[in-house]
């Protein structure tokens, strides 16, 4: 049997307002808490995704009944609604922008590698 592996839990901090504090204190014994703040906002999230699905499908229906929609649809995706840089910012100056950000990333990169080591 494969084993599955998963990353430990990230602990984060929760700035809950003092009334809504005292309330789970009352309603959640202390042991359970986590649990309990991990399973709402699971349940919140699969419903916020299911709602999102939900309006994809509806979409895709409302497309597939009227086919002028679907080709305006496309016409947006495939749109070049910006043009290059080059064409609308006469002072942008491609060379010292390229320059610029591989300095960015290569700091970026250092700095990953850099606190990966300390952990």
């Amino acid at each position: 049997m494969q084993k599955l592996q998963t990353s430990p839990p990230k602990q984060v901090l929760l700035r809950l307002p003092e009334d809504v504090a005292k309330k789970l204190a009352r309603a959640v014994p202390p042991r359970q808490r986590n649990k309990f703040l991990v399973d709402l906002i699971r349940q919140e999230l699969e419903k916020e995704d299911a709602e999102l699905v939900a309006a994809c499908e509806a979409m895709n229906a409302i497309e597939m009944a009227h086919p002028e929609l679907l080709a305006e649809t496309q016409e947006w995706l495939d749109a070049d609604l910006t043009g290059s840089v080059d064409d609308w910012d006469p002072d942008f100056d491609r060379a010292t922008f390229e320059r610029e950000f591989a300095i960015a990333q290569a700091q970026l990169a250092a700095n990953a590698a850099t606190a990966k080591s300390r952990k």
